[in-house]
């Protein structure tokens, strides 16, 4: 299931997960960090990492 996750959300979103490895999105996401923490680690903005959760929660 996190494969496939994974895949649709990055093909959902191919322009806007240049600028980060979804894996290492997913790693941190899994590991508990917090929406500052993950932002601050991948150098994006926290807003940014709160559209990308909620694009999660909204499609699965």
């Amino acid at each position: 299931m996190k494969k496939r996750l994974g895949s649709y959300i990055a093909e959902k979103n191919k322009d806007k997960f240049s600028e980060i490895d979804f894996h290492d999105f997913m790693n941190m996401v899994q590991s508990g960090l917090n929406n500052q923490e993950i932002a601050k680690e991948l150098g994006v903005h926290k807003s940014y990492i709160e559209k990308l959760k909620n694009e999660m929660k909204k499609d699965f």
